[in-house]
């Protein structure tokens, strides 16, 4: 496992992000609309980012194993168990207070793995922004009324 590994998982995350919040922006009307339009968006442009720094590292790094594959492996089990069976199912919910719910959940997860990988890149800085862009997205649908139900 490697630099690469951890963002194509990332890169899966954002997708799947974006198709989400996308499905929801075409259920909703006006500011819901809006809202969920923005935020899909949004992680279109974190799934660019991801994109840009894989393809530095694919070109400027030899491909190489870590040094600590225990740590490395537990982000890959991270994912398999916590992210991806939540952002998996390409099914709109029913409601819009499961959307949210299950909104909140796969923000929280992707903060959780993208603070958790960003020791092993030189640079931070993009990583971080995009931590701080899911929290405030986090935030966003927390203060949703159907998020309080």
């Amino acid at each position: 496992m490697d630099k690469l590994d951890l963002l194509n998982i990332a890169l899966r995350i954002e997708s799947t992000g974006y198709e989400g919040y996308a499905q929801l922006a075409e259920k909703t009307k006006g500011k819901m609309k809006e809202f969920f339009s923005h935020l899909a968006a949004q992680e279109r442009e974190h799934f660019e980012t991801f994109k840009t720094i894989f393809q530095k590292i694919e070109k400027h790094e030899e491909p190489q194993s870590w040094g600590d594959l225990e740590a490395l492996g537990y982000w890959q089990a991270y994912a398999q168990v916590a992210i991806f069976p939540k952002i998996s199912n390409p099914k709109v919910p029913a409601t819009m207070q499961e959307a949210i719910h299950a909104a909140v959940e796969a923000e929280k997860e992707s903060i959780i793995f993208y603070n958790g990988i960003k020791e092993y890149f030189e640079d931070k800085t993009e990583i971080q922004k995009i931590i701080q862009e899911e929290q405030k997205h986090l935030l966003d649908l927390l203060s949703l009324p159907d998020a309080r139900k």
